[in-house]
């Protein structure tokens, strides 16, 4: 393993940093990590969360990092919320806190490209944002490692939920991405400032060709959460809804599983 773990913090019998409920932030490893990974809902990283071990905790008076050993690295992984600027504050307590080697944006996003399908991983080779920054991406992984359904391409970073079939294609013209989110771009922007080796990696949740319901931005907090009331609104309104939010949520499960599988090969590679 990259680090011993006899350099890493002191924990209660809960698996908790004794520091951790006095810190004002999340407590400073005693050693640098290997990766640190920034996700912004819980969702997309529970399956990957579930493939740590020796985990120990350190949290904040907003965000709980996670530290623990995956595929012989020593990860921290932080659940940032939803938008560029909650992913940028996620990455600065990784690099501040745990200072990383390597930085990881991992998650969900949107298929641009009407080629993708559900569940294809996308590891973006350059991302751009909707005011035209570019940030190439040097991958620093193997891409000849056997990956179904793998590849790189272009991701672009947007401010809101990315809807309908006609808004995606409307973004693949104008920008040439092959997926969307709303996090990668500033990630990958304080790792460009900071001189520290990023990569994204992102599970294709939605198809280039398929509209999301209707009440799905409505739902989301800044978070990542669901809104309990605005569900049940939603439900009330159109009862038809509550079977297409459960197909969403068997979907999320299903390309979280996927994305944690490519994402510990992935961290199985790095330095």
């Amino acid at each position: 393993m990259s680090r011993g773990t006899s350099g890493g913090a002191a924990t209660n019998p809960e698996g908790t940093s004794s520091a951790s409920a006095s810190s004002s932030a999340p407590a400073p490893s005693p050693a640098s990590v290997d990766v640190g990974i920034v996700a912004a809902m819980s969702i997309e990283v529970g399956f990957l969360m579930d493939r740590m071990k020796r985990v120990r905790k350190y949290a904040g008076p907003k965000h709980t990092v996670i530290e623990g050993e995956c595929e012989g690295k020593v990860i921290a992984l932080i659940v940032a919320g939803m938008g560029r600027e909650a992913a940028r504050r996620g990455a600065q307590l990784l690099l501040d806190g745990h200072r990383p080697r390597s930085i990881v944006s991992a998650g969900f996003a949107g298929a641009l490209d009407p080629e993708l399908r559900r569940n294809d991983l996308v590891m973006a080779s350059e991302v751009v944002d909707l005011e035209g920054q570019r940030c190439a991406i040097d991958l620093g992984v193997s891409q000849h490692a056997p990956r179904p359904r793998v590849r790189s391409g272009r991701l672009l970073t947007v401010d809101a939920i990315v809807r309908t079939a006609a808004e995606k294609a409307e973004l693949r013209e104008r920008f040439a991405a092959d997926v969307v989110d709303m996090e990668t771009s500033a990630v990958a922007a304080l790792c460009h400032e900071r001189s520290v080796q990023f990569l994204s990696i992102r599970v294709v949740s939605d198809e280039a060709g398929v509209d999301l319901p209707a009440e799905v931005a409505s739902l989301m907090t800044r978070s990542g959460s669901y809104q309990v009331g605005a569900a049940l609104r939603a439900i009330w309104n159109r009862p038809s809804s509550l079977k297409d939010f459960w197909a969403l949520h068997e979907h999320a499960q299903e390309a979280a599983d996927r994305l944690a599988t490519i994402t510990a090969g992935v961290i199985a590679e790095l330095p």
